[in-house]
């Protein structure tokens, strides 16, 4: 698993192919998406903590794994629908998915968020990197040319966004007016 994604982070286009035509990497797949997530929790738990803001800490991180989970498979979706649809891409779910899951692994540096100064800078070096891993996955699970990968990224890109941020508005901030008010 650590060699793949390891291929995956070096933008190695064979690993993508590979990953796509192999069905029983779903699960590893699946695996790589939770740890992004626990890292993202990870690092909003511990910024929170720090702020002595225990209640919203668990709360935000708790977010933090189950928005990443619910953003890689919207993205996926997205992916699929835009670039099958769009762009006559050849690819299904689980080759999308896949290879969407393994350009997932530079969010791994979202653990080091709550770091005062640099955590940020590290978040957002990792999601540039892991947003140019995603058009190198969607370029081979979809077979087609860089062009249109990078059309198909961006436009499943804004429509997670959009997705997500809906989600949030609804569930999450009900949640954070209350943790709040509560100055937990």
């Amino acid at each position: 698993m650590i060699d793949r994604m390891m291929r995956a982070a070096k933008m190695d286009a064979f690993l993508y192919q590979e990953v796509e035509r192999n069905p029983s990497l779903s699960k590893e797949a699946l695996q790589i998406v939770v740890m992004v997530g626990v890292a993202g929790g990870i690092s909003s738990l511990l910024s929170n903590l720090m702020r002595g803001q225990i209640v919203s800490g668990i709360g935000s991180a708790v977010a933090a794994v189950v928005l990443g989970i619910v953003a890689y498979y919207v993205w996926s979706f997205a992916v699929l629908i835009v670039g099958t649809k769009l762009f006559k891409g050849t690819s299904d779910f689980g080759e999308v998915s896949r290879c969407i899951a393994y350009a997932y692994v530079p969010n791994l540096l979202a653990v080091f968020g709550f770091v005062p100064g640099v955590g940020g800078l590290a978040a957002m070096v990792g999601s540039l990197w892991a947003l140019v891993l995603g058009i190198v996955a969607i370029r081979q699970a979809m077979n087609f040319e860089t062009g249109p990968a990078i059309a198909t990224a961006v436009i499943a890109w804004v429509a997670m966004a959009v997705v997500i941020g809906i989600i949030t508005a609804i569930v999450l901030v009900p949640f954070g007016l209350a943790a709040m008010a509560t100055g937990r």
